[in-house]
């Protein structure tokens, strides 16, 4: 079951969001406060965060800010954007090189695995253990979602 945080400190649109979600099959948990944002994110594990950007302790805007930046360089950003609008599907090193690098780049599919590595790095929990990327064995490589 996904689980969503509500971060907001109107109490009455925070139960309407609550009753809305757990009705459609979401677990939810509330915090009313900005300062408790990132405790609870340290805390447990979210599929997603409903974030009010005018917090009391702490702005939406200020948690985006030390909580969601990943700088990619652009080749890595292609490639898990390209994985993350295909979720699930299996593509091969081949199929991946050709949809971001293109044809007339001069090198070969080795360049996805090392890609695909640093991006682990940057993502996963464990990237010994990648449970984001995963890599299918003799096909390729796919995003679970």
């Amino acid at each position: 079951m996904e689980k969503i945080l509500i971060a907001e400190d109107d109490r009455r649109i925070a139960q309407l969001e609550q009753d809305y979600l757990e009705s459609n099959g979401f677990a939810t948990a509330w915090v009313g406060d900005g300062a408790q944002v990132i405790p609870a994110l340290k805390r447990d594990h979210y599929d997603l965060v409903l974030l009010d950007i005018m917090l009391p302790g702490c702005s939406g805007y200020d948690i985006c800010r030390t909580v969601r930046e990943l700088k990619l360089p652009n080749r890595e950003f292609e490639l898990l954007r390209f994985l993350a609008q295909n979720p699930n599907i299996v593509f091969s090193k081949e199929e991946l090189f050709e949809k971001i690098w293109g044809y007339d780049y001069i090198s070969d599919a080795a360049t996805v695995s090392v890609h695909i590595n640093r991006l682990r790095e940057k993502i996963e929990d464990d990237a010994r253990n990648p449970k984001i990327i995963e890599t299918v064995w003799g096909a390729g490589y796919r995003l679970n979602d």
